[in-house]
């Protein structure tokens, strides 16, 4: 294969705006509908690909931070150690493992709940019209569409539903969601993740959408293509470096709250390429309030 440069270009997925958005909400359905109801649509959202200028970090990762940018990379030679994944070994070994990892890489974490986790592989579908987010044996595909992955109002809900009994004093604190990102098995080359400088994102650039499934309905946001945005991925992403990428933080003193990301096809990739595997945890993260 030959060697990234330092420099490249990137296709991304950004959301088109609309007029209708000022009547009506975004949404995706990924239900059946009903042959009887009228509106059969699906959905009220269309994309547009945008060719933009992304950087590779490699050797220069760890100048990053959540705060300044959204994200960071760290080496983890104990998380790196799980390979083969299953509901059994994560929520028995591989969850508390990532609290330890974030409780020593990540500043003022007092309480870490998780609340999902995903398996995803290039070689299954970017995108299908019905997942059951409940199998966790079921392997999604990489994420095409820029995107952050929780709405403001949707991260609250999510502190005042799964932590009903805390959530009163934990509100009064901060709070952050966090994905915890890695590859499984081999470096990353075929769809490599990209995250976009949250310092570089507009709160204006965000367009909060409904996505409707079979048991709720979640919130989160699609981006707006513009040209101050920076991309950044990491070529050759290996197993121990973890990736930690924000998708909401309550505190108004930080530069980047958000971090938008998606997945992208690599100009250099071959049949022989892998296909990538990963594993994602999804965190709230509290700061008790002082």
């Amino acid at each position: 294969m030959e060697a990234y440069d330092d420099d490249d270009t990137a296709t991304f997925h950004y959301i088109t705006w609309k007029d209708l958005y000022l009547r009506e909400k975004p949404f995706q359905l990924f239900i059946d509908i009903p042959a009887n109801v009228p509106d059969q649509r699906k959905t009220n959202i269309e994309f547009e690909r945008k060719e933009v200028g992304i950087q590779d970090i490699r050797e220069n990762e760890g100048t990053f931070n959540l705060d300044s940018h959204g994200f960071l990379v760290r080496r983890s030679s104990t998380l790196s150690s799980f390979e083969d994944l299953n509901t059994t070994s994560v929520e028995s070994t591989y969850l508390p493992a990532v609290e330890k990892f974030l409780r020593a890489e990540v500043e003022g974490v007092d309480r870490v709940f998780f609340f999902d986790w995903r398996l995803r592989s290039a070689s299954t579908p970017a995108v299908k019209s019905i997942v059951n987010l409940k199998d966790h044996s079921e392997r999604l595909g990489p994420a095409m569409y820029v995107h952050v992955d929780q709405a403001p109002v949707a991260a609250l809900n999510r502190v005042k539903t799964q932590l009903a009994n805390e959530a009163d004093y934990l509100l009064q604190g901060r709070v952050r969601i966090l994905n915890i990102w890695r590859p499984l098995r081999h470096p990353v080359e075929d769809w490599p993740l990209a995250v976009c400088d949250g310092s570089t994102v507009d709160t204006t650039d965000l367009v909060e959408t409904d996505t409707v499934r079979r048991d709720y309905v979640g919130s989160n946001m699609f981006v707006l293509h513009q040209e101050r945005h920076k991309w950044y991925y990491l070529s050759k992403h290996n197993v121990d470096e973890v990736l930690v990428l924000k998708q909401f933080d309550s505190s108004p003193d930080v530069d980047a709250r958000y971090c938008p990301h998606a997945a992208f096809k690599h100009r250099n990739v071959t049949a022989q390429t892998p296909a990538r595997e990963s594993v994602e945890v999804r965190a709230l993260v509290f700061t008790y309030p002082r």
